[in-house]
């Protein structure tokens, strides 16, 4: 089954390089199909997002779609969180965060897709941007899901437009995920060879869905966006609900 959990990283490259929400589904089919206990599956996957990190922003920064000043104060604000939330992992149950997580995705992607459209900012306020970090690296590293799967919905919550959002997504996995790393490591819980595996395929994937996302038009890249972030949030709600 672990083979399936492989390929299952293509198609979680395509959405992180696309529309930044993809990580959500790694560490579940790690648990349910990889037979990981949560904990493993949150450390490994974080450690493959290290790789899928810094290939997407690599992707997004060589066409000049990276909204750098944004980018860089979410990550600031991300990275000492990231080592907070993987080592609380082991405490508390990710059920609730789960929860939460899923209320933001859907919520994002209905006020997409049926609000106004008005708001494409590209960037925000300082304060804003560190805090907004520090929120989404817990909650990230916590459920072992990657940055991008909240921050893009919170992004664009705040009126960020999609592309940008997306882009800075890619950006925040790398602190992200080191500082997560670092933290799941003291448990000894990284399988740092399946994470490599895993990291390596959905990385080349990655750069495949960023290029969809740049071709496409941005109403296009909104309705398409919006859809998916309600389809992920869907998912989150059932997932307590799947057998472990």
């Amino acid at each position: 089954m672990v083979i399936v959990v492989v390929a299952l990283a293509v198609p979680v490259g395509l959405l992180i390089g696309a529309v930044g929400v993809g990580g959500v589904l790694l560490p579940p089919a790690l648990v349910h199909l990889g037979g990981f206990d949560v904990h493993a599956a949150a450390a490994t996957s974080s450690w493959a997002f290290l790789f899928t990190g810094v290939v997407g922003t690599l992707a997004y920064a060589r066409h000049e779609s990276m909204p750098w000043p944004l980018a860089r104060r979410l990550a600031l604000g991300a990275a000492p969180a990231a080592a907070a939330g993987a080592l609380v992992n082991g405490l508390v149950s990710p059920l609730v965060v789960w929860l939460v997580l899923g209320s933001i995705t859907l919520g994002a992607g209905a006020h997409r897709l049926f609000g106004r459209t008005g708001g494409e900012r590209t960037s925000l306020p300082a304060a804003a941007a560190l805090a907004t970090g520090a929120v989404v690296g817990f909650g990230s590293a916590l459920t072992g899901t990657g940055g991008p799967v909240l921050l893009v919905p919170v992004l664009m919550l705040l009126g960020v437009a999609p592309l940008p959002a997306v882009a800075a997504g890619q950006l925040i996995q790398v602190p992200l995920a080191a500082f997560a790393v670092l933290g799941y490591s003291a448990t000894g819980s990284v399988h740092y060879g399946l994470g490599a595996v895993l990291g390596v395929v959905a990385a080349a994937a990655v750069v495949a869905g960023a290029r969809f996302a740049r071709r496409l038009p941005p109403e296009r890249l909104r309705q398409v966006s919006a859809s998916i972030l309600v389809a992920v949030g869907l998912f989150l709600f059932a997932l307590p609900l799947l057998p472990s």
